[in-house]
């Protein structure tokens, strides 16, 4: 791997994480509400003028083909970015990055279904580790049993990490097409699509609170230009590296600066099922990539 790939990956890491912490910030907005949905459209809108910045952007000349799988990038992008959050309120930074990883699983079969690629048996151990992570996560404990029911924390996180493998798998297909080059145009056609049903979302929720404006959202802001950041690398290095290489790299070093700097900034503190579910996740992950 050459230095700029190296550069690269790290920034990506670093983004991808601190991704993660902003959201934290803004997982108090209740799912569904005006400022829920502000904090969204701004995330993306955010994100979006961070890939025009950093990219040279020609939309007049994006092809059909590169627009459907904007549309369907964009989608995915909705699902993934509000039930992430949507699961941070009632869980950590930890559990949740770690799920959201898995998400890299549904790419990795994909490759085998469309790609002709091949998988072992240590490659479908992997896949099975996902099945006690997922149970044992959504155990309730002494500390959680009163405050959120399965399906509050549990149900957000899976859609969010189906959402992140869909988004993995539509990467991965548009570095895979004749119009590879339009990868900055995909982005941001995904982006702003987000936007802009975030904020029709926005203006029709209603709102139990007269005070719509909020000074965290400079905190959805920081994580929108986190993640048009971490997406644009992603797509790059997905096209660039061995995905055997790229994968656990990126998630593995996502996930631990994800937990370090929850401790340090949010002091959260895992107990031991999330301690069990932190390590299935990297043991999956190690797994799938042998």
């Amino acid at each position: 791997m050459d230095s700029i790939s190296i550069l690269l990956l790290l920034l990506s890491v670093v983004l991808s994480a601190s991704r993660n912490i902003f959201s934290k910030g803004v997982s108090k907005f209740r799912f569904g509400t005006k400022k829920f949905f502000f904090s969204q459209f701004s995330l993306f809108l955010a994100g979006s003028i961070a890939v025009i910045l950093v990219e040279e952007i020609h939309l007049a000349s994006i092809v059909p083909i590169t627009a459907m799988y904007a549309f369907i990038y964009g989608i995915l992008l909705i699902c993934a970015q509000w039930y992430y959050i949507a699961a941070l309120e009632n869980s950590n930074i930890a559990v949740c990055s770690i799920f959201y990883a898995l998400g890299f699983i549904f790419p990795t079969i994909s490759g085998v279904l469309f790609w002709n690629e091949t998988i072992t048996y240590i490659n479908g151990f992997g896949i099975l580790c996902v099945i006690p992570a997922v149970v044992i996560s959504g155990l309730k404990t002494p500390k959680t049993k009163n405050k959120v029911s399965n399906a509050g924390y549990i149900l957000p996180l899976l859609i969010s990490m189906l959402s992140a493998g869909g988004l993995g798998i539509m990467q991965i297909v548009q570095q895979k097409s004749l119009y590879q080059e339009q990868r900055p145009e995909f982005i941001l056609v995904g982006f702003l699509l987000a936007s802009v049903v975030s904020f029709i979302c926005f203006v029709f929720a209603k709102s139990d609170d007269k005070n719509v404006l909020d000074k965290k959202y400079f905190m959805s802001a920081a994580a929108g230009v986190c993640y048009g950041g971490c997406n644009l690398l992603s797509t790059t290095l997905a096209g660039r590296l061995d995905s055997a290489m790229f994968f656990p790299v990126y998630n593995i070093g996502v996930i631990l600066l994800s937990t370090v700097l929850s401790y340090i900034i949010f002091k959260e503190k895992m107990q031991k099922k999330d301690i069990l579910v932190f390590s299935l996740g990297i043991i999956s992950i190690i797994l799938l990539n042998l």
